[in-house]
Parts: C-alpha cells; sequence; structure tokens
C-alpha cells in the first residue's frame, strides 16, 4: 500500500481521481462501470459513491459524513474498480488512517 493520509471519522469524503492515460493504453475510461470501497481497521468494506466525468478522466468518490461514522479508527484501504465486460482493472490501493472525531453535535 502507498499514499498514506488521515481521514477524520464522520467527515464527508471528496476524492478526486484522476486516470492517466499509459502510453500505448486506453485514452479515457468513457464506457466502463466504476466502483470504490474501503477496508477498514475491522476488516469491513464500505461501499462508496464513484462517478466518472464525461472526459472519461476524473473519477470522483464521495461518502457522507454519515456513512463515514461507521467506519472503524485505525488504518485503512482504499481503491478504485473501472470495469468493461471482461477487463477489470484496479488502482493502487491506497492506505489510510481513519482517526477519531472530537468535536461532537
Amino acid at each position: 500500500m502507498a499514499s498514506k493520509f488521515n481521514h477524520k471519522r464522520g467527515d464527508s469524503v471528496y476524492w478526486p481521481v484522476t486516470y492517466t492515460p499509459p502510453v500505448g493504453g486506453l485514452a479515457n475510461l468513457l464506457g466502463f462501470t466504476v466502483s470504490s470501497e474501503i477496508k477498514d481497521s475491522n476488516g469491513d468494506r464500505h461501499e462508496l459513491t464513484a462517478v466518472l466525468d464525461g472526459t472519461g478522466l476524473i473519477i470522483t468518490v464521495t461518502a457522507t459524513g454519515e456513512q463515514t461514522e461507521d467506519w472503524a479508527i485505525g488504518v485503512a484501504g482504499w481503491d478504485v474498480r473501472y470495469q468493461l465486460t471482461d477487463l477489470t482493472k484496479h488502482t493502487l490501493t491506497l492506505e489510510f488512517t481513519v482517526v477519531e472525531q472530537i468535536t461532537l453535535d
């Protein structure tokens, strides 16, 4: 895993992911289905909303603060899957730490 960062449990998520076309590879991801999940420190998976933009180059991953309240505190992993018929690919898995929120309602 790579790219360590922190995310405060209970905060909303807005993580844009840019697809950089490889030399000789796909120019964009138009037509692909995209999805994303995190796997928290308890091993529980949490689905995120993933939307591909009209250029096929930016996937925006989001979750509400209510959705992230259930994430276990500790080290988690996150990736994005993009799929077209029989072709399935994933981004690198990014490791991040879910940290506790201090100020509550």
